[in-house]
Formats: C-alpha cells, structure tokens, sequence
C-alpha cells in the first residue's frame, strides 16, 4: 500500500469526525432557548437539554459547575463530551441543541472515572433522546 493512500485514508476520517466551529453552541440567545422550550433528559451522571434546531446537524454545550473541581478537571471533563459528541455522530441525533450539564455524582467518582465510561454515560442519554423523540412523532 503506498503512503499517499494512507495518508489519505487518514485525513478522510479526521475530516468526517471534526468538531466544527458551527457545531458549538455559543450564544446566549440559543442557551436561553434551550432553557425556556428544551426537553430534558438525565441519569446520575449528566442532565442533556435539548431543542430542535431546525439545522441539519446538531450543536453542543457543556457546562460544569466550578463545585466540580479545579479548573482541569472541569476542562478535561468539557473535552471528553466533545470527543464523545465528535466521535459517535451517528448515535447522537441530527438536528438538535444540547446541553450537557454534569452532575454532582460524577465530581466524586471523576478521579476514577476513565474517558469511556463516561462516554458510555452520555452514549445512553442520547438514545433515549432518540427513543423519547422517535416515540413522540409516532403519537
């Protein structure tokens, strides 16, 4: 195999997983949205708000309270979701706002806590937001 070919089958699949500057929420007008005619769903770890967002793709927030730790610990839970929402985008649904809220419960069992159970943690939320939406539209 020649190293062209290689190299070009890596940079297919970095540009399929980027995390795009218009996937980021930002702004405050969209936050409030989100709050005023979000949907919730939550688990011990995490709290997801989402609203449809009429897009063809989805955005993403995170936010951690400063009770969670020192500011690296925040920062490296912040870049876990991220990863997590980068690298699974067919198991998060199309279309969407979110708000990724941790939890209380996480703050204490971080330390211990791998990148892939918390992955794994968010992963369900946003099946059952598929399930809890796809279930909606039926009825």
């Amino acid at each position: 195999m020649e190293i062209n070919s290689i190299t070009s089958n890596i940079d297919e699949s970095r540009k399929r997983f980027k995390f795009r500057k218009r996937e980021r929420l930002k702004l405050r007008s969209d936050i409030s949205l989100l709050f005023e005619s979000g949907r919730s769903v939550q688990s011990e770890d995490f709290v997801i708000v989402y609203r449809n967002n009429r897009l063809d793709y989805s955005r993403i927030a995170v936010a951690v309270k400063r009770k969670f730790g020192k500011a690296n610990r925040r920062n490296k839970l912040r870049r876990w979701v991220r990863e997590c929402f980068r690298t699974n985008p067919d198991r998060v649904p199309k279309g969407y706002d979110f708000l990724v809220i941790a939890r209380k419960p996480l703050s204490v069992k971080f330390k211990t806590s791998t990148y892939w159970s918390v992955s794994k943690s968010l992963i369900e939320l946003f099946e059952r937001i598929i399930n809890e939406e796809s279930n909606t539209r039926n009825h």
